[in-house]
């Protein structure tokens, strides 16, 4: 390509439609995908143009009867009303449901590539950009990553226009906006920044606009990309934005006053302010009693100890802390660890190792055979080390303990791998001592985060009565009459009887 990219946006049409062809092509260089098909107006031979668009992502049928047939067959009435005569095909002649003009080339070809059409005209500047878009999308299903039993069983697609139709269908409000974007200079990437625009604090609008507006890079492929960019903390290993794939938590999450940022060709959405409580929340508990909900709450919050402290504890109680053991247990112990050779914080170690393995094979391979890699992998290695006496049976057991508590918070997978292995070091070489160095570490650490300005870990000391409702456990809804205050402010309440 003879252009530079840096002169792209700095090109405009020059009117004369063989420039404006060659112009076109010299930018598209020998893309074979596009179609240039030229036309002549049948009752005005001075009339002439060119119809470009890709045949990969266009709807043929539109093109034939809404913009090509009309251009073939307008009157020529229309040049003498004294207006552009792009101007005018695009009110009166063009019969799609989206049509705009515009100068510059560079736009015109993002607009072709994105499944519009454009019209080029002799003697006219401009370009005539026509919807004509055919989406080849995967249909709507449910949720993969946050399925649940009771509540919607819908979650958002790769397109972007689907995903703010399932949300306005939860939405029906016209206080509901959408802003969008393009981000990433090659990739142009639609991203689009939704709120409620009453509930949602303007100096949070405000924020997020200003960062998706600050920045340059070549391209956008996922809601991660958006994530590490924004972020009040992008080199944490602790996540502060929400990421979610189901319209109804989105939903809740814009009535509380928060933001959710999409992007187009990925199936997630971030939200922000995310408070660290999150992690052990989920949509079904709001769909379940209240009672219950609590429960498998509460249930995450133990699954998570267990989870993050159990290696580290063990490790702890067995090098450094042996009369802390009971002594029928203690005897048990010592006889299973008799014959191995290895320290029991390597131990641990290896065999954490192992199990992260098994669960990213099985995760990685094809789901036909990813469960039962994983599963006679675990059975056949955890037999086949206890019986070489490699590890103890008392180590499997922890580490199987350990792998089940972990599925209950799915959102901490990486932060319960990281803290579970700080903590199983710092158990390693000062025993319990250690471990609460690590736990002091860690609550520390989360308490200095925020995000976009919000204590990350809000809420998870209550201050007032009413920051300690829907924390750890899930109350009532009647008694949910406040928006949270950390994030809402200015229009806090959202339940009132009559």
């Amino acid at each position: 390509m003879g252009i530079e990219r840096s002169e792209l946006p700095t090109l405009s049409f020059s009117g004369r439609l063989s420039e404006d062809i060659a112009l076109m092509k010299e930018i598209l260089g020998e893309d074979q995908t596009v179609i240039f098909r030229p036309f002549e107006n049948l009752r005005d031979g001075n009339i002439r143009g060119c119809v470009i668009f890709t045949e990969l992502l266009v709807n043929n049928i539109v093109i034939d009867q809404n913009v090509v047939r009309p251009l073939l067959e307008f009157s020529s009435v229309i040049k003498q009303r004294g207006k552009p005569l792009a101007e005018e095909l695009a009110k009166c002649v063009i019969c799609t449901d989206e049509v705009k003009t515009g100068k510059n080339p560079y736009d015109a070809i993002t607009s072709i590539f994105i499944g519009d059409t454009v019209i080029l005209l002799d003697s006219c500047p401009e370009a005539i950009v026509a919807n004509s878009k055919k989406y080849s999308i995967r249909s709507v299903g449910v949720p993969e990553t946050e399925d649940s039993v009771n509540g919607p069983k819908e979650a958002f697609t790769e397109l972007i226009v689907t995903n703010l139709s399932l949300l306005r269908r939860k939405v029906k409000d016209a206080n509901l906006k959408f802003r969008f974007f393009e981000v990433g200079k090659i990739s142009r990437t639609r991203v689009c920044l939704s709120y409620i625009d009453d509930i949602a604090e303007e100096s949070l609008i405000k924020t997020i606009e200003e960062r998706l507006s600050t920045f340059e890079i070549d391209s956008v492929l996922d809601v991660s990309y958006i994530s590490e960019l924004i972020s009040d903390n992008p080199t944490s290993p602790v996540d502060t934005m929400g990421v979610t794939e189901r319209p109804d938590v989105v939903a809740a999450r814009l009535f509380e006053g928060r933001c959710a940022i999409f992007v187009d060709g990925t199936p997630f959405a971030l939200t922000a302010p995310y408070l660290f409580l999150e992690n052990f929340q989920a949509n079904e508990d709001y769909y379940e009693n209240f009672w219950f909900g609590s429960f498998l709450r509460l249930l995450r919050f133990f699954s998570f100890f267990i989870a993050v402290s159990l290696p580290g504890i063990y490790v702890a109680l067995i090098s450094y802390h042996k009369e802390m053991i009971p002594r029928a247990l203690l005897i048990s112990i010592a006889k299973s660890r008799a014959a191995v050779p290895f320290p029991a914080a390597l131990e641990m170690f290896i065999l954490l190792l192992m199990f992260d393995l098994l669960r990213e094979s099985g995760v990685r391979l094809p789901k036909a055979i990813g469960v039962t890699v994983s599963t006679v992998g675990a059975i056949v290695l955890g037999q086949s080390i206890v019986s070489a006496n490699i590890v103890s049976a008392e180590m499997i057991i922890i580490v199987a303990i350990c792998g089940i508590a972990s599925f209950l918070t799915p959102k901490l997978e990486g932060e319960i791998i990281f803290l579970r292995l700080l903590l199983l070091l710092l158990s390693s070489m000062l025993g319990i001592y250690g471990y609460a160095i690590g736990v002091v570490m860690f609550s520390a650490y989360i308490s200095s985060l925020t995000s976009f300005g919000v204590d990350f870990t809000a809420y998870t000391i209550p201050r007032t009565k009413a920051g300690g409702k829907d924390s750890f456990i899930r109350v009532i809804r009647s008694s949910l009459t406040t928006r949270p205050y950390a994030i809402q402010k200015k229009n806090k309440t959202r339940f009132r009887r009559k």
